[in-house]
């Protein structure tokens, strides 16, 4: 029914801005019944920073009017009679987003439990409501996906991290993106600036300060009485405490400054580690706070007076916030001069004939697919591990891997796929196994690929580029640090990141290394600073090591979290035009999973820091 180029995003995009308006002007009529206040009062959600930073690259966090939608359910209507609106609002934020889905129940279950103390509501039907919701919603799960992959696949790292700072509110510039002419960048811990952005606005934040004011001012006592002994707005603002601590995490931080640090057990930290961009779950507390500063300032004057103040805060909120607005998010709405799509006639006349694509590094996020998207539904891909998720299945990934190295050690390609080389480590190893295979390397658009049995459709500039591929140099008594994310580095198959710290982890059952050296210096020694994965399951940790495919040494490890060093003797008789190639095969490596240490299904082996060659 729908056309295959459909504007999907552009639909979602409109709904988002129209029930963006919609529930914050339903909650504002609601307790001032005055259209023209309520619908100025809404336009402060449309333009909320909170709001528009999301849609360029989170599509889903855009919907955050199911949050103006809970708030809606929880401020104007009886929360034991609202249950079917509750339901169908839980059921859809579960369509939408996990993040919304946490908050909208986590509200909903509060509020049921205040309910069950003040109305003295009965507990077996608290009870009894609370499996009525659980049925449909575990069927949505089951459904949409949500029991594809384990439990544990679900935590993620970064619990503590990506997390709301004390001066979120009011810091305007995530990554050097201001959106504010008049707030200064305020110096946030790593990990907060964008999951952590909950910036209020100058007209916003003025407005509060206003509104609390004149909260505590007696003077205006009799006035704010609706306001204040109001049972909904109370409960609302008890459970926005419990949100705020939840959203600042166990690490609350005022600035750059860590004020206290709350240690958890690992099973706390995974269970939290289910949302673990905690600073999401300030957003509601955010809106509530805007809806009831507007409601004060409409309690404490005239109709026309409060109109003309709120118009004036959203004048002051439209000029500082505009910095962001123009600079960020309006340009969204222009196409771009540039595009993703790949350019070269190779892609088309490859997928027309080929119709599985894999990368040579499998896991749920790759750079990748942002450039081959477009081609796998053009060109009808049936089979690929291209793909960009926000959680997979751990373990699956990493088996994936290993198994696609054996095969590649074994001279092994899958036909009717095409194989994306995930970087030049990899295109290396590739071409130290494959140079005198029938295999045709490409190098297109900035991207190798890997194709059996079209290695004469290879051009000049794919050759050259082919040829000119080689090791690492490693300059004599020179030390270097391993990252895994350098892009020229000396790792081949089975290694893996360290969370973006010093080393590569080996995972899998072989590792290699490759380097070069300048010219032929005899003998060489090859210092290797590393660090063994030791745990209960393999308390001595074992490895063979091959030096250019012969037999090195037997090693055993045994110093838990300490760092050890391994001398590898290279005998001149085994290097050939001064190339050496290093594989580290593991007898017993383990994944942390399997000693429920964390959810790391990666099967580790050492955490490699620095090499160092001299000459023996």
């Amino acid at each position: 029914f729908i056309p295959e180029n459909f504007q999907y995003f552009s639909f979602w995009f409109f709904l988002c801005f129209y029930f963006q308006l919609f529930f914050s002007f339903k909650i504002l009529k609601k307790f001032t019944n005055s259209n023209p206040y309520s619908l100025v009062g809404s336009l402060f959600f449309l333009i909320a920073p909170i709001f528009l930073y999301r849609l360029q690259w989170h599509y889903a966090l855009a919907g955050q009017w199911v949050l103006l939608f809970a708030l809606y359910l929880g401020l104007t209507q009886e929360i034991d009679k609202a249950r079917w609106s509750w339901l169908f609002l839980i059921i859809l934020s579960s369509l939408i987003n996990v993040y919304y889905l946490g908050v909208v129940s986590v509200v909903y279950s509060l509020l049921r439990i205040f309910n069950l103390k003040f109305e003295k509501e009965s507990f077996f039907k608290l009870v009894k409501d609370f499996f009525i919701f659980v049925i449909p919603l575990l069927l949505t799960f089951y459904v949409v996906g949500y029991f594809e992959i384990s439990p544990p696949d679900i935590l993620g790292l970064g619990y503590g991290v990506h997390k709301m700072n004390i001066l979120s509110m009011f810091d305007s510039t995530p990554f050097n993106n201001s959106w504010s002419w008049f707030m200064p960048d305020i110096k946030l811990l790593k990990g907060e600036e964008m999951e952590g952005f909950n910036y209020l606005g100058l007209g916003q934040i003025i407005m509060i300060l206003l509104a609390f004011t004149l909260f505590l001012n007696n003077n205006y006592e009799t006035r704010l009485l609706s306001i204040k002994k109001n049972k909904k707005i109370k409960i609302f603002l008890i459970i926005s405490l419990f949100l705020t601590f939840w959203a600042l995490s166990n690490k609350i931080a005022f600035g750059s400054y860590t004020l206290v640090e709350i240690p958890l057990n690992k099973y706390a930290y995974g269970l939290l580690s289910i949302l673990k961009g905690t600073g999401r779950i300030f957003y509601i507390v955010n809106y509530l706070l805007v809806i009831i500063s507007i409601l004060i300032i409409f309690q404490c004057f005239s109709k026309k007076n409060s109109l003309l103040i709120i118009i004036l805060f959203f004048i002051i909120q439209i000029a500082d916030t505009s910095a962001g607005i123009i600079k960020h998010r309006i340009n969204i709405f222009t196409p771009t001069a540039t595009e993703i799509r790949l350019k070269d006639p190779i892609w088309g006349d490859l997928f027309k004939k080929y119709k599985v694509l894999k990368t040579t590094y499998a896991k749920n996020y790759t750079h990748l697919f942002w450039h081959f998207s477009y081609f796998m539904e053009k060109y009808n891909i049936k089979k690929t591990n291209v793909v960009a998720f926000a959680r997979s299945t751990r373990k699956a990934s990493a088996e994936s891997r290993y198994y696609t190295y054996d095969n590649f050690r074994k001279k092994k390609l899958e036909l009717n796929t095409i194989y994306l080389i995930n970087d030049v480590g990899h295109l290396k190893h590739l071409k130290y196994l494959l140079k005198d295979e029938n295999v045709g390397f490409f190098y297109r658009d900035g991207i190798w690929a890997m194709v059996r049995n079209e290695k004469e459709r290879m051009s000049d500039e794919d050759m050259e580029a082919f040829k000119i591929a080689k090791p690492k140099l490693l300059k004599i008594n020179e030390k270097k640090s391993l990252y895994y994310e350098d892009s020229d580095n000396y790792y081949g198959f089975g290694w893996s990141h360290n969370f973006k710290k010093l080393g590569i982890w080996s995972e899998g059952p072989v590792s290699t290394l490759f380097f070069r050296t300048e010219k032929n210096y005899g003998d060489l020694k090859l210092e290797v600073s590393c660090r063994p994965y030791i745990t209960k399951k393999n308390k001595i940790f074992e490895l063979d090591v091959y030096v250019n495919n012969e037999f090195n040494q037997n090693i055993k490890l045994s110093r838990k979290n300490q760092d050890e060093k391994i001398e590898i003797l290279i005998n001149k008789k085994l290097i050939k035009n001064n190339e050496v190639k290093i594989d580290f095969n593991f007898k017993n490596p383990v994944s942390p999973y399997e000693v429920l240490e964390n959810p790391d299904g990666r099967k580790l082996g050492i955490l490699l820091k620095n090499i160092e060659i001299t000459s023996s």
